[in-house]
């Protein structure tokens, strides 16, 4: 059965608007990050860093495509994957209280990047919780094909790398606009923030039942 131009454009602008919808109700530690490090970073080696946030992404997506339980097995892992991404918060936000705008490149090995985040996107509870569980109901309530479900899927991941280049405009663009102090101070808060959610997700997240 061949797909109109209609129906693969509908299906593409359902998943659009759905990955719009979670990235916005989803903004936490990754897009802090991306957004902190925008401030310091060369564009070109962000870039490098979305691809890693979106393969990771890509990984997730396709396993709910070809199966919604094995999401599930994914998080009988959370707690595990919890204090994994917390451990790495904290590092983060202890790193740029303390050294500010000194983070550069160089503090990720030169070319690690890509690895901090795909990393870090991968065991992102937000990132298993949102696709394993809403992306799965959608494709659900609309009684989806592999088809269907795949050309949604590439829609609803399409929203990742705009959404995250569109942070790092932002970020750029705060980082040439804001004097140098609001920028120190800008570091502190959200190295606090990252801490405490760090610490949040060490100490206080119960695992998932």
């Amino acid at each position: 059965m061949k797909y109109s131009i209609g129906k693969t454009n509908r299906l593409l602008l359902e998943g659009l608007k759905i990955g719009f919808l979670l990235q916005v109700g989803s903004i936490g530690p990754i897009c802090m990050l991306v957004f902190r490090l925008a401030l310091s970073l060369p564009v070109s080696k962000l870039l490098i860093g979305v691809v890693g946030i979106t393969l990771s992404d890509l990984i997730y997506t396709f396993l709910a495509v070809l199966s919604v339980s094995a999401m599930k097995k994914i998080q009988q892992y959370q707690r595990i994957l919890d204090i994994i991404v917390g451990i790495v918060l904290v590092v983060f936000g202890v790193l740029f209280i303390t050294t500010g705008n000194a983070v550069n490149y160089d503090t990720f090995g030169g070319h690690d990047v890509f690895l901090w985040l795909f990393g870090l996107n991968m065991a992102n509870p937000i990132t298993i919780v949102f696709i394993a569980g809403i992306f799965s109901l959608e494709m659900s309530k609309r009684d989806m094909n592999l088809k269907d479900a795949s050309i949604f899927g590439f829609g609803f991941l399409m929203t990742t790398p705009i959404f995250m280049i569109i942070i790092i405009i932002i970020g750029k663009f705060a980082g040439t606009i804001l004097p140098e102090i609001v920028v120190q101070i800008l570091n502190i808060i959200m190295g606090i923030v990252l801490i405490f959610l760090g610490a949040k997700n060490i100490f206080f997240k119960k695992k998932s039942v």
